[in-house]
């Protein structure tokens, strides 16, 4: 009985957001701007390393194997 009247007083908090309107609309609008080059083929300075981070570093050209 004691525990319902503790809960009966607790009013809901939304957790503290480190992210504002104004902030979570910028990065929305780079997302979309990012995707767009993307579905669009073109590549874009800001993307540059994603592509290498998600597929892992190029495979270098072999010009020629020695049998040492």
């Amino acid at each position: 009985m004691a525990d319902d009247d503790a809960n009966e007083d607790m009013t809901p908090v939304p957790l503290p957001s480190s992210e504002t309107e104004d902030e979570h609309r910028r990065v929305r609008s780079s997302n979309d701007r990012d995707q767009a080059d993307e579905q669009q083929g073109r590549r874009n300075r800001h993307n540059a390393g994603y592509d290498e981070a998600a597929d892992g570093p190029s495979t270098p050209d072999i010009e020629r194997v020695a049998d040492e």
